[in-house]
């Protein structure tokens, strides 16, 4: 599983809960443009994406990815403090608001892994 966030410590936070609850190996990059040239390479199952990201923002990247054959049924779960529910909602994807629930936000993912529900709007509430 791939992890594109530009914050170290929700980077960390992810990739600990994710192998430690999940059980998934995950691999964390912090700059957009960087997760488009190791996306174009190599498979993953799934895609965290932050939203605002240096190089090339979260839209980006996903948008990047539907060039390459190989990453045609791989989800994409959005992580995001800032952008608009419309920006998610009118292209379908998944999104997260942060701050948000560890619980809830490994729930979605355990979803979206098992039971292949890419391309299906998931939200999950922010933590308060």
């Amino acid at each position: 599983m791939l992890i594109v966030e530009d914050d170290l410590s929700i980077a960390s936070l992810i990739a600990d809960a994710l192998e430690s609850e999940l059980g998934v190996t995950t691999t964390t990059l912090h700059d957009g443009a960087e997760a488009i040239r190791f996306l174009a390479q190599q498979q993953v199952d799934m895609v965290i994406l932050d939203y605002q990201l240096p190089g090339a923002n979260g839209i980006q990247v996903c948008d990047a990815m539907q060039q390459f054959s190989h990453m045609h049924d791989v989800s994409v779960l959005f992580v995001t403090a800032n952008a608009e529910r419309a920006d998610f909602q009118s292209r379908h994807l998944q999104y997260i608001r942060k701050p948000f629930d560890l619980t809830n936000f490994l729930d979605t993912v355990e979803h979206c892994l098992y039971q292949g529900q890419a391309n299906h709007l998931a939200v999950v509430r922010p933590h308060v």
